[in-house]
């Protein structure tokens, strides 16, 4: 299986931007690799650019996982996430 790529918005809200989600993330699909490529938190909504990669059904469990824990994915449309 190829490796593939991902840019998605994360949005954060309800409480679950006071969560380690990414570090769960991390912990739960060691081989999806994920690049935090802007980030804002603030108390009530946090947002992030994120880029991951790896094997396709793994990349699609990684987004599950990130929805079932109360995060909004939504894919970067057009262009590339921040430069850089």
């Amino acid at each position: 299986m190829s490796k593939a790529t991902r840019k998605v918005w994360l949005t954060f809200e309800g409480g679950c931007q006071d969560e380690p989600v990414i570090w769960k993330l991390s912990q739960e699909y060691p081989n999806v690799i994920f690049d935090i490529r802007q980030a804002s938190i603030g108390k009530a909504i946090g947002i992030m650019a994120l880029e991951l990669s790896g094997k396709e059904k793994q990349l699609d469990k990684a987004i599950k996982f990130l929805q079932s824990n109360g995060v909004k994915v939504d894919p970067v449309e057009g262009g590339s996430l921040v430069e850089g």
